[in-house]
């Protein structure tokens, strides 16, 4: 059994159009919002707050 993440966005500012597609790396460095940079599989690379990586 593989435990991946998964984007989550619980916001409308952009991270929409990423919704649902699985999570290649997560930064380890908050910004002063709060977030941390995420690579999703596809390339894409967003800020988000911890809380929109979930299980997947």
């Amino acid at each position: 059994m593989n435990l991946g993440w998964i984007f989550r966005p619980d916001r409308a500012d952009g991270g929409a159009d990423h919704a649902g597609k699985q999570v290649h790396s997560v930064g380890r460095t908050l910004d002063t919002d709060g977030r941390i940079e995420v690579t999703l599989t596809d390339g894409a690379r967003v800020r988000a707050y911890r809380r929109e990586i979930v299980p997947g």
